[in-house]
């Protein structure tokens, strides 16, 4: 269930600042910005030139252009004539979650680890290695670009996707808790 509402007040108009520039087509934005369904809805108010469509046969525009209003998504782009034409959810996709994006599944053992133990990453230099200081006191380094870590889990067995340690490095990246290996944040 959606509710209409207005979230916030922007302030958009797409017209250039200089005053004598005419133009056959000229859009105005409200401001308001409704929520429905998952749309971040926009009114548009456009002035078309010639005269406005009628189901009679009269002139119903007192000049050579006439206003219409129409509804336009910020996200996925749809638009229609009336606001409550919008009656499906947006189909604006959903980024994949650090856990999709990195490949893996909470079922994993090692990855329930790397979320639920108590480490520390730390970001020594800018480049591919990173400290993390695990839970038992220990001291690893994990290599993100060879996708090594010096600790026993890794050099012995080598597991898929990596131990805890290289995926606890893995998803701090891509969550934006420490630099990636070029010294920036992912946002």
């Amino acid at each position: 269930m959606s509710i209409d509402q207005s979230i916030q007040k922007d302030s958009y108009q797409e017209s250039t600042p200089d005053s004598s520039y005419t133009s056959d087509r000229d859009r105005t934005y409200s401001g308001d910005i409704a929520l429905l369904n998952g749309h971040e809805l926009v009114a548009i108010t456009e002035y078309l030139p010639g005269i406005e469509p009628s189901p009679y046969d009269i002139d119903l525009t007192d000049g050579y252009e006439y206003r219409t209003r129409y509804w336009r998504c910020r996200k996925c782009g749809q638009e229609r004539n009336r606001r409550n034409e919008f009656s499906n959810p947006c189909e604006e996709p959903q980024p994949p979650t650090a856990l999709e994006a990195g490949g893996y599944s909470i079922d994993e053992p090692r990855t329930r680890r790397a979320l639920a133990e108590d480490m520390e990453v730390q970001f020594v230099q800018r480049g591919p290695v990173y400290d993390v200081l695990s839970e038992s006191g220990s001291t690893y380094v994990v290599d993100v670009e060879e996708e090594t870590c010096t600790c026993p889990d890794f050099e012995q067995r080598q597991p898929d996707g990596g131990c805890k340690h290289l995926r606890r490095v893995d998803l701090e990246i891509r969550t934006g808790l420490v630099p990636a290996p070029d010294g920036t944040f992912i946002r």
